[in-house]
């Protein structure tokens, strides 16, 4: 029971950390490659609380994953000036999340 009350604080620590540090790279110097860095590492955050947390299939897990899948479309836009390519890899980076989520 210890793993799992363990398990569930450092989730939740994870995501409001990675909310945080997404927070702080939009509103820093928004539309720069630093930016999108510090995006990238938050949506990373999230998606480590994400595989903490072991949530059902509900709203929550797939706004946690929604806000991972915005946080790279991010990244890989303003990384490759492209909307496609970065769709492309937002799309999949997700659906292999949602798959490890799924069988965890």
């Amino acid at each position: 029971m210890r793993a799992n009350q363990f398990a569930f604080a450092f989730g939740i620590f994870a995501l409001i950390v990675g909310i945080i540090v997404d927070i702080y790279g939009l509103v820093t110097q928004f539309g720069s490659l630093d930016s999108a860095q510090v995006v990238l590492i938050g949506s990373i955050i999230l998606a480590i609380g994400l595989a903490f947390l072991s949530l059902p299939n509900r709203w929550e897990r797939y706004a946690g994953q929604l806000v991972v899948g915005l946080g790279l479309l991010y990244y890989f836009y303003i990384q490759t000036n492209k909307w496609w390519v970065a769709v492309i890899i937002a799309i999949i980076a997700m659906a292999l999340m949602e798959y490890g989520l799924k069988h965890r």
